[in-house]
């Protein structure tokens, strides 16, 4: 049987691009039988870089058969994994965020987690310590816009020396200009066209539990953060018509703008304010509480939200 790559739902770039190149050198460099797939469509910017250099679209799958061996990248949260979770054999995790909890396995398995922006750096890192000289162009292209997308082109916070190593390591490899590329890719990011409020709303859309509450953390990073921002109405009542299907206690939903390196937060009602507002200070001008300098949800928004709920 083989094993399955596979990172989290509503998959951004980096969880989708990260399980095919670790899948390369599983099965190419540790003759290991896995498989990529992805648990939901990428979005448009994904799309654009595997059209790019040639990737295919791995499945898409909602469900997990009882038995998978999986190897988890970009992500350690239950919350993240689709249904059946509980009946796979995990046998590794590569990730870059915070130790969540929650997951079990019967027997040791091989952990590497690390605080970097991207969990392609650290997939790049194992390629390279087990001798990998030889990484396929278009593996190598797609792994360093995972990395370009997750530090929004080295201007998040996240953004470590490591991930512009792995940077300028894989593009020695393509040669890319990295400037026109990330405009490519963000322009992609920001279209809108064709998407549902819903959409919208789930394009990059993670569950937390913090201080002992269920919360979605949703994030739009866009170069045009007024085409959403003018759709308000409509994104509030689908923030509240998805809160109560979720059963989540609360939802927030940041527009990030790429170019100016800010994040406007949209909220339905008073109790969200009150907690936003003691997480970030500030005050909110109706519905929209502007963020200058915040545009990663791991480093700025994240721990700030989960002590303001404790």
């Amino acid at each position: 049987m083989s094993k399955i790559t596979i990172g989290h739902k509503n998959p951004d770039t980096d969880t989708v691009c990260s399980p095919i190149a670790y899948s390369w050198f599983l099965n190419k460099k540790l003759n290991l039988k896995t498989t990529p797939k992805i648990a939901g469509e990428p979005n448009k910017e994904t799309q654009f870089v595997l059209k790019k250099f040639g990737v295919p679209t791995p499945e898409v799958i909602n469900k997990f058969t009882e038995g998978d061996e999986i190897i988890l990248l970009d992500t350690n949260n239950p919350e993240e994994l689709i249904e059946g979770v509980e009946s796979t054999k995990i046998i590794e995790i590569v990730d870059h965020h915070k130790l969540v909890g929650g997951i079990t396995t019967n027997e040791p398995i091989k952990v590497t987690l690390k605080p970097l922006a991207c969990t392609a750096t650290i997939a790049w890192q194992i390629m390279k310590n087990a001798g990998v000289n030889d990484l396929p162009k278009e593996i190598a292209g797609i792994m360093l816009c995972a990395i370009l997308s997750d530090t929004l082109k080295f201007t998040s916070p996240t953004t470590t020396d490591e991930d512009k190593k792995a940077v300028e390591e894989l593009n020695a490899i393509n040669n890319e200009d990295l400037d026109k590329l990330s405009s490519e890719m963000f322009t992609a990011k920001s279209d809108l066209t064709g998407m549902s409020t819903k959409d919208i709303l789930t394009v990059d859309s993670k569950i937390f539990p913090l201080g002992g509450k269920k919360v979605r953390i949703s994030v739009l990073e866009t170069t045009n953060p007024q085409n959403a921002l003018n759709m308000k109405a409509d994104l509030l009542a689908e923030i509240i018509k998805m809160k109560a299907e979720d059963k989540s206690d609360y939802f927030f939903f940041f527009v990030i703008d790429i170019l100016n390196s800010e994040a406007t937060l949209i909220v339905t009602d008073d109790s969200h304010k009150k907690i936003a507002e003691d997480a970030f200070g500030g005050k909110f001008n109706e519905d929209f509480l502007k963020l200058p300098g915040v545009v990663s949800r791991k480093k700025q928004i994240v721990p700030p939200l989960e002590s303001a709920i404790k």
